[in-house]
């Protein structure tokens, strides 16, 4: 059998087995160690301050405050531990361009601020300005459209005023013309019914009755023209109103004492007239102050026209009677168109059958 050692015996064994031991550094060693690492350590921080610093001094340079603040705060943290006197005053002199730059940006802020207001200050003195001229220019604008608009409503007042006196004034004229009377009116009066004169007679186109009836009568071409009457169918025109301009009688409603006047005739085959009818006219109209008598057509050559008593009596009644002019010898056909010129205007209370058109 192998004899095995005893628990006892491996036990001795183990206990009394020589060491080796590791070699430990002296307590001078530790501290050069230290020393060493602490002299590695600061290089390293003063290394990184410089560079801190020359960053600082850049953004110093650049006037970057808040990026320099943020790097002073770092360079102060490490400061504390670097005896470096020449780190350490260069860090005192670059913190008191920071506070320099700090102070100058404050100034700038604020004078910027003072700028800022005081441009608003003035942008609003000048808004103010600005709308108190518009204010006081739209016053006046309103006062001035005011003022307009009173000197045109004056102006339109006055001229109404004026048209309306002026109608005024022309009605009455109108109103003379056709009342006032010659003097020796009964004497003409004499004459017609003497030669059984009734009536006259003024021939027109039926297309002209409801003017004549709007306008309150007949009137003469010219005033037609001078008032804005307008003729549907004017009888006369061209020739015929040169004539009358000519022996100025173009303010003269024209009529005859024939019924059958050859110049209707004419104006329908003229195409001047296209439904023709005949009006009677009051014989009172003969008796008016302005009212003139021509032996023939008052255009003709020869004739003889005027407004006295002997200008009626030249009037051939023994052939204007006649119903029409075709029997009469040539000489006296001329006589058969005599004329009663009646100033201006014949109002429609003259017009004895104006009601049957």
């Amino acid at each position: 059998m192998l004899n095995t050692p005893s628990q006892k015996d491996e036990l001795q064994t183990r206990v009394f087995s020589p060491r080796k031991f590791e070699n430990i550094p002296s307590l001078q060693t530790l501290k050069d160690e230290r020393l060493r690492k602490e002299a590695h350590e600061l290089k390293v921080r003063e290394e990184r301050t410089k560079s801190l610093l020359d960053k600082l001094e850049t953004l110093i340079a650049q006037r970057k405050f808040q990026e320099a603040k943020q790097i002073m705060d770092e360079i102060t943290h490490e400061i504390v531990r670097i005896k470096d006197s020449v780190l350490r005053k260069r860090y005192t002199d670059i913190q008191k361009s920071l506070s320099e730059l700090e102070r100058e940006l404050e100034h700038e802020r604020l004078v910027k601020l003072a700028e800022e207001q005081k441009r608003k200050e003035e942008e609003e003195r000048k808004k103010r300005e600005r709308e108190e001229k518009e204010r006081v220019e739209n016053e006046k604008r309103i006062a001035e459209e005011r003022i307009r608009k009173q000197q045109e409503a004056n102006r339109l007042a006055e001229e109404a005023r004026k048209k309306e006196q002026a109608e005024l004034a022309e009605k009455e004229r109108l109103e003379v013309l056709s009342t006032e009377r010659k003097e020796n009116w009964s004497d003409f009066k004499q004459i017609l019914d003497n030669n059984g004169i009734r009536y006259l007679y003024h021939f027109t186109d039926r297309r002209n009755i409801p003017s004549i009836k709007r306008h309150g009568g007949l009137f003469s071409w010219q005033y037609c023209d001078t008032h804005g009457i307008t003729i549907p169918s004017p009888g006369g025109i061209g020739f015929g109103r040169n004539l009358d301009l000519r022996y100025g009688l173009e303010d003269y409603v024209r009529l005859s004492f024939c019924k059958e006047h050859p110049m209707k005739y004419i104006a329908m085959k003229d195409g001047r007239i296209q439904n023709p009818v005949v009006l009677l006219i009051d014989i009172e109209v003969a008796y008016l102050k302005g009212t003139l008598f021509s032996d023939m057509n008052a255009t003709k050559t020869g004739h003889k026209t005027g407004g006295a008593l002997n200008d009626l009596s030249k009037v051939r009644f023994d052939i204007v009677k006649l119903p029409n002019h075709f029997n009469l010898e040539e000489p006296e056909k001329s006589f058969y168109q005599a004329e009663i010129l009646v100033k201006t205007f014949i109002p429609k209370r003259y017009i004895v059958n104006l009601d049957n058109f």
